[in-house]
């Protein structure tokens, strides 16, 4: 009854212990333990080198310990195992020592940018008010809050980062703030998001649509109108509702930004960065449903063309 008992207890485990030690028998068979000396002297090295290549040569086998090195085999005949104190030398006084110069931050030494950079326009007028209350309602929830004003009082409300463009005049004031986020935000940010301070936006709808599209799209996305007179074809974001501007789009603006203010006349603001836009970038102004058809169109035709592969192969 015990016996039967073991034998089924030790049933399972069987296998693997006879696999064990037939894999461990076969491997101490398939060596061959050679002694070596540990430190043979020099004279029997030089007589009888010639011996000791030919007999390791018959015997391919053998496993050397691993404290078994000879001494003298690569190395200087006055050279010893013992540790030696290497003399220090002081680097050249004439050459200065090159500084290495490291990023603040890791993300920036590793190319990684923020997903949404938003800027208020607002006024003198309006900075300690609406604008105030804008930053109540966004300022915890996005990850970068600019306001921006062509001029401004002494007293800065508390919590806001104010940017001064030092001209009431609404074209230079636009000009200024696009100028402004290509040299200091754009780096950092794959979205700017540009609003008046007299609209409600609602941060958590932003930042989703902004996480759920392509950071190498050129987009101007907002509310589109159409322009009043001129011989610009297209549409412009009309400035009210905001506009979403991608990454690639400004740095693609970037180089006509100086030719838009010279040579663009408008009396808004929102037209005139729409028609710099559209003249050396060749982007209209898009709706958010347009986007998302436009995304579930591809979607669709991934779709099909999928089932198609596996049609074919099946």
């Amino acid at each position: 009854m015990r016996f039967s008992l073991v034998l089924s207890l030790l049933r399972p485990v069987g296998p693997v212990v006879v696999g064990v030690s037939l894999g461990f028998t076969l491997s101490l068979l398939s060596v061959t333990w050679v002694e070596e000396p540990c430190g043979p002297s020099q004279g029997s090295l030089r007589d009888g080198g010639m011996e000791q290549q030919q007999h390791q040569g018959g015997q391919g086998n053998a496993a050397r310990k691993p404290n078994s090195v000879p001494a003298g085999m690569g190395t200087e005949p006055e050279q010893s195992w013992e540790p030696r104190v290497l003399p220090y030398k002081p680097p050249n006084p004439g050459k200065a020592a090159k500084k290495t110069i490291r990023t603040r931050y890791i993300s920036t030494e590793l190319g990684m940018r923020q997903r949404l950079f938003v800027g208020v326009l607002t006024s003198k007028n309006t900075l300690h008010s609406l604008a105030v209350a804008v930053n109540r309602t966004l300022g915890h929830r996005l990850e970068r809050l600019v306001y921006f004003t062509g001029t401004r009082g002494r007293k800065v409300p508390h919590g806001m980062t104010v940017v001064t463009h030092g001209d009431e005049r609404p074209i230079w004031n636009m000009y200024q703030t696009v100028k402004y986020v290509l040299d200091h935000y754009v780096a950092d940010f794959d979205w700017v998001f540009l609003v008046q301070d007299d609209t409600y936006t609602e941060a958590h709808r932003v930042n989703r649509l902004a996480s759920h599209l392509s950071i190498d799209t050129l987009l101007y996305m907002g509310r589109p109108e159409e322009f009043i007179g001129g011989d610009t074809q297209g549409r412009y974001c009309y400035g009210g509702f905001g506009y979403l501007l991608s990454r690639a789009l400004l740095l693609r603006l970037q180089p006509h930004l100086e030719s838009c203010r010279n040579d663009i006349l408008s009396a808004h603001p929102d037209e005139w960065l729409g028609r710099c836009i559209i003249d050396y970038t060749g982007v209209d102004c898009v709706a958010e449903r347009e986007v998302r058809r436009a995304s579930c169109t591809v979607v669709s035709l991934s779709c099909v063309h999928l089932f198609n592969l596996f049609c074919i192969y099946y």
